[in-house]
């Protein structure tokens, strides 16, 4: 890959192992569900006039289906599974989930897009499953329902964003894409705007958790995307997503940094797991 790829994937490292940080900020304030659309709210408010400004198409209307199949598994359904297992878990325990992506990336890659898929990747698709288990079982945080249930919640949000980048790939071409990436986030924040009707009490809420509602938007739904869909363009779904190489550790450390999170030994053994995984996995 050219310095520029490696450049991009660095920084989307970085702003997406922070994504957690935010969530667990701003779902006890606003409530899961409203986090979720606001996330896709504040990041189309960023990525329209940015796409406007760079003349790319965007066509919600013309390309309504297109739009409604990349929203789904990239801004709707992960971010709605995210944000309800902020509630349980962690935002290191959240990070290291996120690492699973590629995994999950890779599989559907080798199906949808008939990518090769050998014993190699299969393998660190398992040892990846095999960090998430140790991790949740092991952890700081107790193995009850409800983090168990934290826990699927964000392992269906990494299969669904998995699926994401196949999708984008699957329509290249159809447009731009920084247009398909500003379409398919509005159309997830009008989707999800019903959402808010279950956000707690207006009177409730702080400037600090809406300045980190609107970062999380525009950070990570909107300064990231820019990135995202040009990598997938570039370079395909599956190196696009090997951002979950540095994410794990990333995640982790800004959990112990800025939210005094817990560190374990397990936790350290469930990251490097996840990260070798990924190695199995992207190793060519």
């Amino acid at each position: 890959m050219r310095g520029y790829d490696w450049a991009r994937l660095i920084g989307l490292a970085v702003i997406w192992s922070s994504q957690y940080i935010f969530l667990r900020v701003t779902v006890p304030v606003f409530g899961a569900l409203p986090v979720a659309d606001g996330r896709a709210l504040f990041g189309a408010l960023f990525l329209i006039p940015a796409a406007l400004v760079m003349g790319q198409r965007i066509a919600p209307l013309a390309h309504w289906k297109d739009h409604l199949i990349v929203c789904l598994p990239n801004n709707v359904l992960p971010f709605i599974c995210f944000s309800t297992a902020a509630l349980f878990l962690p935002a290191g325990y959240l990070a290291i989930i996120n690492g699973t992506v590629p995994l999950w990336a890779g599989l559907f890659a080798a199906w949808a897009l008939k990518e090769p898929l050998g014993a190699r990747p299969i393998a660190g698709f398992v040892v990846g499953i095999a960090g998430v288990a140790l991790i949740v079982n092991l952890g700081p945080v107790a193995l009850d329902a409800q983090s168990a249930l934290g826990a699927l919640l964000a392992m269906a949000g990494a299969a669904l964003w998995g699926w994401g980048g196949v999708a984008i790939k699957q329509r290249d071409g159809v447009l731009p894409p920084m247009g398909l990436a500003t379409g398919a986030t509005a159309v997830a924040a009008i989707v999800m705007a019903p959402l808010w009707a279950t956000a707690t009490p207006a009177s409730t809420w702080t400037p600090g958790a809406l300045i980190a509602l609107a970062s999380l938007g525009v950070l990570c739904s909107g300064v990231a995307y820019l990135a995202f869909f040009s990598l997938v363009r570039d370079i395909g779904p599956m190196r696009s997503l090997s951002t979950g190489l540095l994410a794990p550790a990333l995640g982790v450390l800004w959990g112990w940094l800025l939210l005094d999170e817990t560190v374990t030994v397990p936790m350290l053994v469930g990251v490097a797991l996840v990260v070798s995984a990924l190695l199995l996995v992207l190793r060519r």
